[in-house]
């Protein structure tokens, strides 16, 4: 059993901490749904949409895109903030927290 895991919702266009904002983690799956144009999403080391972006994924238009970090997921040491632009609609973030 994986312990402190989650899943978050991203809510339409809005930047966010993922998880607790500042506590290591590990992100497994990062999923956008873009509108009309295609959205952009980065997953940034920190608590900012200034801080470090680990990945970039842009988006496919009117579709969903996923992208699989594999069984380790990818390490974020200082916390995972998600930074969105106005065509992402919408999808989901799968993470836990690092130990």
């Amino acid at each position: 059993m994986i312990q402190d895991a989650g899943t978050q919702a991203i809510v339409s266009g809005t930047d966010a901490a993922i998880g607790s904002s500042g506590i290591a983690m590990r992100v497994f799956t990062l999923h956008i749904i873009s509108d009309g144009t295609a959205g952009v999403a980065s997953l940034r080391n920190g608590t900012a949409a200034t801080d470090t972006a680990y990945v970039t994924l842009t988006g496919t238009i009117s579709a969903g895109k996923t992208i699989n970090f594999g069984t380790q997921g990818m390490l974020f040491p200082a916390g995972c903030f998600l930074d969105v632009n106005a065509n992402v609609i919408g999808g989901i973030v799968t993470f836990n927290y690092a130990s």
